[in-house]
Parts: C-alpha cells; structure tokens; sequence
C-alpha cells in the first residue's frame, strides 16, 4: 500500500512509542494489511482511529509542558522562603517578649519581696513614734500640772523660762536663746511625729502593710498585672509558637517533600525525553 498523507511524524511515532508502543502496534497492523479487500479496509479504519488516539496523547503532552511551563513550583518555594523568613523574625520577637515577661515577673517579685522586707522597719519605727507620743503626753500632762496652766507643751516651757528669766537680775542673750531653741524644739516635735505617722506611716499601712488582708499594692498593681497582662500574653505566645509548629509540619515539610518529588519526576521525564529524542 502506498504511504498516505496522513504518515505518523517522528515525533508522534517516538510519543507513541514512550506511551506503551502503540505506534509499533499501528505498524504490526499496517504490514498485516493483506488479503481480502475487507481486511484491508479494516486494518486502515484501525489504523486511523489509532492515529487519532496518538494525535490526542500528543496533544495531552503538549498540554502538560504548558503547565510545567507555568512555574507554580518556582512561585510556591519563593513563596515558602519569603514566610520563612517573616517566622523566623517572629520566633525571634517571641523570644524577646518571652525574655521581657521573665524580667517583669523577677521584677514584679524582687519588688514584693523588698516591701514585705520593709514591714518590719515601718513597725518598729511606728511604735518608738507611739512611744514617743505617749512620752511627750505624759511629760506635758506633768508639765502642765506643775505650771498650773493648760497651754500646750511648748508654749507653757516658754512660759517658765521667761517668767524665771525675768526674776534673774542679769542674763545674757545667749541663755535667751537657748530657752527660745529649747521651746522651738518642743514646739517641733508633735509637727514631726504628726508628719511622719499622717503622712508616711498611715499610707504605707493602707498601701503596702494593712493590718489585715492583702495590702493595695498588690490587688491593683501586682496581681492584675500578673493576671491581665503577663499571664494572657505568655499564652498567646504559647498558642503562636504552637501555630508556627502547625504550619512547618502540615504545610511546610509535605510541600517542600512534595516539590521535592515533582523535581525528581521531572528529572525523569527529561532522561525519558532525550532517549526518545524529544529534546
């Protein structure tokens, strides 16, 4: 039989030949074409719908180096270290706040520990300034009894020294000074201890040691920020790095194992090619 126009190219017949050998079993047909008329028109309707079948795995070929051509592999590993990189700085940021919650709380505790360290001085001085009160009390109680007045401490010492200083025929000016310090200094001392209890003692009881329950300080400082800030965000930290452990096992290690894989196909298919003469 003459060739026809429609004659395999080499490039079909090599195709059909990586995709099982159908174009040696077109040829097998083709020489098998003697005889009767009949056979010969069969073998040819044969021998054309395989010609078709090897146009459409052309075609399907074709249609696969197109969508190797389109790079996806390339997008998705540049996309994948692009990530990698924004997570590695993300772990790194997490272990900076993580560094910062620890130094919060060693402060948080450091600074508990100085104020419970610091109960002990404040009672004692409280009760050497109750001391003092009852003292000075009981000195201007006596005081005021042997002047026979009811001015308050200072002022009746004041009233002694000058009411004897005016029965002494001559004193200087320093004895008038003196008795005048030792009247300030009287003078001074209720001031003081009314300072330091009012306005230190009371406020670091109510503060920092109440005689019962937990003391300001740590219900609306310690503990809320304990509580509200250090303990909510040690657990969303938790649950990032959980998250980044997520996403490096269910995407990251199957995809790259998967690009992996697509790499080695592809280095297959290329030995497969340049065998067959495609390349």
């Amino acid at each position: 039989m003459p060739p026809d126009s429609d004659t395999l190219s080499r490039r079909q017949f090599l195709t059909t030949a990586a995709l099982g050998g159908l174009a040696l079993t077109a040829s097998a047909v083709g020489g098998a074409i003697v005889g009767s008329q009949n056979a010969q028109s069969a073998a040819e309707a044969e021998l054309v719908q395989l010609r078709a079948r090897l146009d459409k795995y052309a075609h399907l070929i074709t249609l696969y180096e197109q969508l190797e051509k389109v790079g996806i592999d390339t997008i998705v590993a540049t996309g994948m270290r692009v990530m990698r990189g924004a997570l590695e700085a993300l772990r790194a940021g997490i272990q900076i706040l993580r560094a910062g919650i620890a130094t919060v709380e060693n402060a948080l505790t450091n600074f508990w520990a100085l104020l419970q360290a610091l109960r002990s001085p404040a009672d004692l001085v409280a009760r050497v300034l109750t001391d003092l009160v009852q003292k000075f009390q009981a000195a201007e109680s006596v005081i005021k009894t042997a002047l026979n007045t009811a001015l308050p401490l200072a002022e009746a010492i004041a009233g002694f020294f000058d009411s004897l200083l005016q029965k002494i025929p001559i004193v200087g000016p320093e004895i008038r000074r003196a008795t005048t310090a030792l009247s300030e200094l009287v003078r001074a001392i209720p001031v003081v201890i009314d300072a330091v209890m009012n306005q230190l003692l009371k406020p670091l009881r109510e503060n920092f040691f109440p005689a019962t329950g937990d003391p300001k300080i740590k219900l609306d400082l310690i503990e809320p920020t304990q509580k509200s800030l250090l303990e909510p965000l040690k657990k969303f930290l938790d649950d990032v790095e959980s998250t980044l452990a997520r996403w490096e096992k269910d995407f990251v290690t199957p995809v790259q194992t998967a690009l992996d894989e697509r790499a080695r196909i592809r280095k297959q298919i290329a030995e497969v090619y340049r065998d067959i003469g495609l390349v």
